[in-house]
């Protein structure tokens, strides 16, 4: 009698186990990278997919990677069939500005099949190991990329917004009237070579008040506009849209010294982890990414061809 009374039970328990049922159930769900170590600004790509049997509704979304970490540069909705199954799914293409190493964590979908009580069911854990192009190890500790927080639209701060830009491209172009109505009467300046257009700017950045206000992410995002539009001129690259990377890469035709050729590496890895990685650098290394930003102009100044010197001689 006991015997049978124990096993009702466990059938019992067996068939009204949620876990248990979902693991009958025709769907699958996984989530994959196409790369797990990437350097700052390369992209990546990351894959949600879920697969299923016509008769399971899907009941969530798949959302998207926090952009606090990671700056999300394109979506992509996955909707097909193969042979008897659903696939869908949403991929997205991600770039990262900050050394580490992330996780994402696990996507949890929810889904209905025939009629039955709503069950979910999560995506694997995935890990990205962001390192400098150097190839130096990362500088922070693993953490979690934290869930998308939705943007509430509020019509008042959008109707401030707006006035304020009006205000701003109406000053703009007051700035401008007077500015031209002022240089008919000025004499026009002497064109500047490129590396004394690039100095000047680089004097007047470093003695602005942008440091002192804690204005670091502006003071880079200058310096580097200022290096960036140099190396169009001087080597006719494609610069100021371009990434890191892509800099370095295109600069390796012009045979540049292995000294100069580190100072760029340096002085624009430098000003990229200050722009989007919010690295706040002391009095020192300033000092010292001034220095070389001033030493690469100066050294990329091609050299003037001497004359050869006459051969003929006096009878």
């Amino acid at each position: 009698m006991k015997k049978s009374f124990f096993f009702a039970l466990l059938l019992i328990a067996v068939f009204c186990n949620p876990c248990l049922a979902t693991d009958t159930d025709d769907i699958h769900v996984k989530a994959a990278v196409d790369k797990a170590f990437l350097t700052i600004g390369d992209p990546v790509t990351y894959t949600v997919t879920i697969e299923h049997s016509p008769d399971i509704q899907i009941l969530s979304d798949i959302p998207a990677p926090s952009s606090d970490i990671l700056e999300i540069k394109k979506i992509e909705d996955i909707h097909k069939k193969q042979k008897k199954k659903v696939i869908t799914g949403r991929k997205f293409i991600l770039t990262c500005y900050r050394l580490g190493e992330f996780i994402l964590d696990p996507v949890t979908i929810k889904y209905r099949k025939n009629g039955q009580p709503e069950k979910s069911i999560q995506t694997n854990k995935l890990y990205l190991t962001v390192k400098s192009i150097t190839g130096g190890e990362a500088q922070e500790d693993i953490r979690d990329v934290k869930s998308v927080v939705p943007y509430k639209l509020r019509i008042g701060k959008l109707l401030w917004t707006l006035l304020a830009l009006v205000l701003l491209t109406a000053c703009y172009f007051l700035y401008h009237v007077f500015r031209k109505r002022k240089n008919m009467f000025q004499p026009a300046p002497s064109p500047l070579t490129p590396e004394e257009e690039a100095l000047l700017h680089l004097g007047e950045l470093f003695e602005s008040d942008l440091f002192k206000r804690g204005l670091i992410k502006m003071y880079y995002l200058r310096l580097s506009e200022i290096l960036r539009i140099y190396f169009e001129k001087r080597y006719a690259i494609l610069a100021v849209e371009s990434t890191t990377v892509e800099i370095l890469r295109a600069l390796r035709p012009q045979h540049l010294e292995t000294g100069l050729y580190q100072k760029i590496q340096y002085v624009l890895e430098a000003s990229d982890l200050a722009k989007f990685a919010k690295w706040i650098p002391t009095t020192p290394e300033v000092v010292q990414i001034n220095k070389k930003t001033e030493e690469i102009i100066k050294e990329s100044v091609p050299v003037p061809e001497l004359p050869q010197a006459e051969t003929s001689h006096g009878v």
